[in-house]
């Protein structure tokens, strides 16, 4: 025989009643159905509307390599993009701040978006066709040819697909 028993059954007698108070508070059903011949309220049918969201598409680049200049064109799904927003736009490299994002609106207009740009969030009526991130690493000279160099971007665009 134990000579501490006294602690086991103090520890069996706290399990015992933490698992009656678990069982009658979680395990058991609460009554919550409506008993037979009592009156319901009467719900109409139109009364709950439930309108889907948007589709919601992300182009997204993490830590993309690249040497020199490079123009990275990004899939749309749908024919256009609406309801764009940049939420983050950065390069790295020497002479980085020449990157940008390019934007082809449907209507021909091209706007151009420099790094470090976030949250831009265009209007809902314009339609991108078109979206391009350019990079730019190069360490310029005058006399002497230019050399590429190593550069990395970053981007996230979130857009809506339009298929008309």
């Amino acid at each position: 025989m134990l000579k501490n028993w006294k602690p086991y059954l103090i520890g069996a007698a706290v399990m015992f009643i933490l698992l009656a108070g678990l069982y009658g508070v979680a395990i058991v059903p609460k009554e919550t159905a409506i008993r037979p011949g009592a009156v319901q309220p009467a719900i109409p049918p139109d009364a709950i509307t439930i309108t889907p969201l948007p589709t919601l598409r992300i182009i997204r680049g993490n830590d993309v390599a690249f040497e020199g200049q490079t123009e990275l064109k990004q899939t749309i799904a749908g024919l256009f993009a609406q309801d764009v927003t940049v939420v983050s736009f950065q390069a790295t490299g020497e002479n980085a701040e020449k990157s940008y994002i390019k934007i082809v609106w449907e209507n021909g207009e091209i706007e151009k978006l420099p790094p470090g740009t976030v949250n831009k969030k265009f209007l809902s009526d314009r339609r991108a066709a078109e979206i391009t991130v350019v990079g730019y690493s190069v360490h310029e000279r005058r006399l002497f040819k230019s050399s590429n160099r190593p550069g990395t971007l970053n981007w996230e665009i979130r857009y809506e697909p339009v298929e008309k």
